[in-house]
């Protein structure tokens, strides 16, 4: 499951934890609240991760 702060690539409906109300987010909406992202759990409904590329320490490069 992604971690808070992750964009959506489509809209979902989830439930304010605070109001219990229902909410429509949209493509490209940035989720920062844990209780939020918990309720996401299509993981076509995130964006993917960029690839990250490998740190190179002083061993690997000499």
């Amino acid at each position: 499951m992604p971690v808070p702060g992750h964009t959506l690539a489509s809209a979902v409906f989830v439930t304010d934890p605070r109001t219990h109300e229902t909410v429509l987010l949209q493509p490209g909406e940035q989720v920062n609240d844990p209780a939020i992202a918990e309720q996401i759990t299509h993981p076509d409904a995130w964006t993917p991760e960029p690839n990250r590329q490998p740190r190179h320490t002083k061993a690997a490069t000499t």
